[in-house]
């Protein structure tokens, strides 16, 4: 205001006063009135974020239920194909029906997309596929035909349809990442537009410079908000929501970065173990899913306490669970599950004057040099299908 009675007080003509006068407050006005349009906007556009960051997390949620159910269906159909034995009929009953809860589900989800609609389409054609080709097998085999359900298995039909489920939901997923970028984007770009106008308008007049900081204020936390908004997706992305277990995406990508530094240090052991819950579908059928739930949780806990501190435990399906343990080899490694298999089995858990006792099997596997992940999960599952087979509550290494 100093500058303004400076300037207007060398005017030569007392009217341009008036009329400078009244341009300041005009613009002062102006310039008030677009720091409220642009707090407005910048309200408008994180409200549009945090409702695209609910359905990215709803959308990624779904998704990783039908990952882990389609897996379940294939490995319950290859089970029943390799063992004969029916009672693997009963996952993949129950991977296929929770799959195609998971798709209804995904296709309410994904709205108006027409882009993600398609991709949702695409998926129901895949899961038939795989329905189709799992159901022939099981057929087959059903009618003593063993030799022609054996060998649509080895021709790979229901891998291909699994792999181009599985790429379906990666696409789904990096569409609804890459919507939720975008509109975090337009907010961020929207918040510190907004920022810079209150800047403006502090340096336009003193007399605003309360208005311009209450402001500045509002920007920042707007922008933590975000931020906090971005870290929760992060944590929501990456933990399981039943056991606050790091989930399957999480567990592969601290599996990669294991493998990669023991690939590059020779001397650097790495040993990996599945787990999985014995006869948990007994325990759903006979107390309920909220208890199978209570027990999901409590193995969970318990494998956490019986673990070392550098070894690594996340839940990568229904009641399976995954465990790192670096720098291990695999007599120390056994050593450690057996710990861990006898901590689950230590004690059953009382719910609603119930007894309710459960066991793990556990298989092992230690890195070799041309190992990836895959490789090593599939040795671990091969030991953890030992384990059943062999009687379970039990430790298998791998061959």
């Amino acid at each position: 205001m100093w500058i303004v009675k400076q300037i207007v007080s060398r005017t030569p003509k007392s009217g341009w006063r008036g009329f400078f006068l009244i341009g300041c407050v005009v613009l002062l006005a102006l310039l008030l009135a677009g720091t409220s349009w642009s707090a407005w906007r910048s309200s408008i556009e994180r409200a549009a974020a945090d409702e695209r960051q609910y359905n990215t997390i709803e959308v990624l949620l779904a998704t990783g239920r039908l990952r882990a159910a389609a897996l379940q269906q294939i490995r319950g159909g290859r089970g029943y194909l390799l063992t004969g034995n029916p009672l693997f009929l009963e996952p993949h009953a129950l991977g296929r029906q929770e799959a195609e809860t998971a798709q209804v589900q995904l296709a309410e989800l994904v709205g108006n997309d027409s882009e993600q609609q398609a991709r949702v389409e695409a998926l129901a054609i895949h899961l038939a596929h795989l329905d189709a080709v799992s159901g022939s097998m099981i057929d087959s085999m059903g009618k003593g035909e063993s030799r022609n359900a054996l060998a649509t298995m080895r021709s790979g039909s229901d891998r291909d349809a699994i792999e181009a489920i599985l790429r379906t939901l990666d696409a789904i997923e990096g569409a609804e990442r890459a919507a939720l970028d975008t509109q975090t984007a337009i907010a961020r770009q929207s918040a510190i537009a907004n920022e810079r106008y209150q800047y403006l308008l502090a340096i336009a007049g003193l007399g605003l410079l309360v208005l311009s900081i209450l402001a500045t204020i509002y920007v920042r936390r707007a922008l933590d908000a975000e931020y906090a908004a971005r870290k929760q997706l992060k944590h929501f992305a990456s933990t399981d929501p039943l056991t606050s277990l790091p989930n399957r995406r999480a567990f592969m990508e601290a599996a990669s970065q294991h493998i990669r530094q023991s690939l590059g240090d020779p001397e650097r052991k790495l040993s990996l173990a599945i787990f999985d819950i014995d006869h948990f579908k007994r325990i759903n059928d006979r107390f309920g899913h909220p208890v199978g739930d209570e027990v999901i949780k409590e193995v969970g806990q318990r494998a956490i306490a019986a673990l070392r501190k550098h070894d690594f435990v996340g839940r990568i399906g229904g009641e399976e669970y995954g465990v790192l343990l670096p720098r291990t080899d695999l007599q120390t490694a056994h050593t450690v599950c057996e710990r861990l298999r006898e901590a689950i089995a230590g004690s059953p858990i009382v719910r609603n004057d119930a007894i309710i006792s459960f066991t793990a099997s556990i298989g092992i596997t230690e890195l070799c040099r041309d190992d990836d992940v895959d490789h090593l999960l599939a040795r671990a599952d091969s030991a953890l299908y030992d384990a059943k087979t062999g009687g379970r509550n039990q430790v298998r290494v791998a061959a």
